[in-house]
Order: C-alpha cells, then sequence, then structure tokens
C-alpha cells in the first residue's frame, strides 16, 4: 500500500464535522469537511494491483489504527463502495431472491461477499452491487454509524449535462466511466487497461455502443491523469472535447490541495456535493 497524498490541517473538535471514505478494490480515499464546507483532511492510499480482500480489509484496520482523525467523533460518516461489480437495474426488475444470479450472471463467483443496492431517486433505477464480507465486517466494526452508498449510484444524481459527456475516473490501471447521452444516463462501468491505447479503447468502444459521436462529447477527466502524459496524448488523438475537472466551488479547500492538480481530488468533492 503506498499513501500518496496525506494533507491535514488539525481541528480539536469534529463534532460538527463531515468524514467520507472511499473505498475501491484499488484503494481508500478519505476526507473531511467543516459545517462550513472548508476540507481540512484529505488522504488517497493506493494499493498493489495483487491485494487481496483479505489485505484490503487489513490496510483499512492499520489506516484508522495510525490516523487519530478516523477515531474521532463525526456528525456524519460516508463509506463510498467503489467497487467494480455493480448493475443499474430497473425497480420493476428487481428481486431479493434473484439479485445474486443477476450479478453472479454478469460478473462470476465472486466469493464471499455482502449484497447491497441503492435506490436512485428519480431514474426508477437500483444499484446491485457487491462488497467484500471482510471489509464489511470491519466497516461495521470501525464505523458503525456510518451511512453506505455505492459511488456509482452517487454518479447516477450528477447534474446532468444537455449534450453528450463522459466523465471518466483515472486509476493507474483502472478508470470508470459515467457516459451522458442527450442529458440521459446510459452507462456507468469499470474497466481495467495497461496501456494507454486500452484506455482509449474502452472510451472508444462506449461510445460505439452509444452512438455518441467523438466530436459531439466533453471527455471530463478525473483522477490520476497528467496533461504531460501519454495517457493523455493517446486520449488527445481521438477525443476533440478533453477537458479536466475542477474543484466544485461549493466548498473552501486547504491550501495544500491547490498545489496539485484541481483533477486529482476533484471526484472526491462531486461525491460531497452530489450526497
Amino acid at each position: 500500500m503506498i499513501s500518496s497524498f496525506h494533507i491535514l490541517t488539525p481541528v480539536t473538535d469534529t463534532s460538527d464535522c463531515r468524514l467520507y471514505i472511499e473505498i475501491s478494490g484499488y484503494g481508500i480515499s478519505y476526507w473531511a469537511l467543516k459545517a462550513d464546507n472548508t476540507c481540512f483532511a484529505l488522504s488517497v492510499y493506493q494499493f498493489d494491483i495483487s491485494t487481496t480482500n483479505e489485505k484490503a480489509a487489513d490496510y483499512l484496520k492499520d489506516i484508522a489504527g495510525q490516523q487519530v482523525l478516523l477515531q474521532q467523533t463525526f456528525k456524519k460518516i460516508y463509506i463510498i463502495y467503489a467497487f467494480a461489480e455493480s448493475l443499474l437495474v430497473p425497480d420493476k426488475f428487481m428481486n431479493a431472491a434473484t439479485n445474486n444470479e443477476m450479478l453472479e450472471l454478469v460478473y462470476g463467483d465472486m466469493g464471499e461477499s455482502i449484497t447491497r443496492s441503492d435506490l436512485i431517486p428519480g431514474l426508477a433505477l437500483q444499484n446491485l452491487y457487491k462488497i467484500p464480507k471482510q471489509l464489511d465486517a470491519v466497516i461495521a466494526h470501525l464505523f458503525s454509524l456510518a451511512s453506505h452508498s455505492h459511488l456509482y449510484s452517487i454518479l447516477s444524481n450528477r447534474n446532468k449535462q444537455k449534450g453528450n459527456q463522459l466523465y471518466c475516473i483515472f486509476d493507474a490501471t483502472s478508470i470508470i466511466v459515467q457516459l451522458i447521452k442527450e442529458g440521459q444516463l446510459q452507462i456507468i462501468q469499470h474497466f481495467d487497461y495497461k496501456l494507454p491505447e486500452d484506455a482509449a479503447y474502452h472510451l472508444l468502444n462506449v461510445c460505439e455502443r452509444f452512438e455518441v459521436l467523438l466530436t459531439d462529447t466533453e471527455v471530463l477527466l478525473n483522477g490520476m491523469i497528467d496533461r504531460e502524459s501519454i495517457l493523455f496524448d493517446e486520449l488527445n488523438k481521438y477525443f476533440p472535447q478533453l477537458s479536466f475537472a475542477v474543484l466544485p466551488q461549493t466548498f473552501s479547500y486547504d491550501k495544500e490541495i491547490k498545489t496539485y492538480p484541481a483533477h486529482y481530488f476533484s471526484h472526491l468533492f462531486e461525491i460531497a456535493a452530489c450526497g
């Protein structure tokens, strides 16, 4: 596990603050906001690609044990899962008796896991997803009063663009892609990649499947991608409307956060803005 970023302005009393924790198979991030929407803490940890669910659960325990902030009392704690095993299902097809079968039909046997679902207001959809049982047990022990949701559920409630948009969250070896076509949600999906060409292929394939023109589609970049990179150059070959996301104006930010490119953390604060 690598600690990529650790930014903290000490706060003596967090009882009126909000804590957000995002957990995926690729890492753990947490950030905290005061009542006035000032961010005073942000940390990002990245897992090795070979990290097992058991090891991820151990990492979470280690982080919570080492970071005093995570041991304090907060007004509200939000757990956001970003695991790939997720399906957006119309309400009329939701059935507790067949939920596991639907997920396993798409993703296969996922081992020991917990099935959860989020209602997505206004879209007549539910997000059906799995989380590793080992992580669920650690979260229940450490953050027993937390609220739980999936990243895809939150992204589904983003302010929709009137036109077409590919909203992308990059990690070192994966992308989460949300496609909005003519203002309507089409898909949210996770893709792994090894080479920049792989990443470009996945985005091009999504556009082709949903029949959106590259020239009419904004590609909004979040996460670990740099303008001066082979990955950006590869995307720039095909997508004429590439842009980097900015930090939501809803919040105020620690001066150290502002020393980094805004899109590194933009999706984390998009989560808080949608919540």
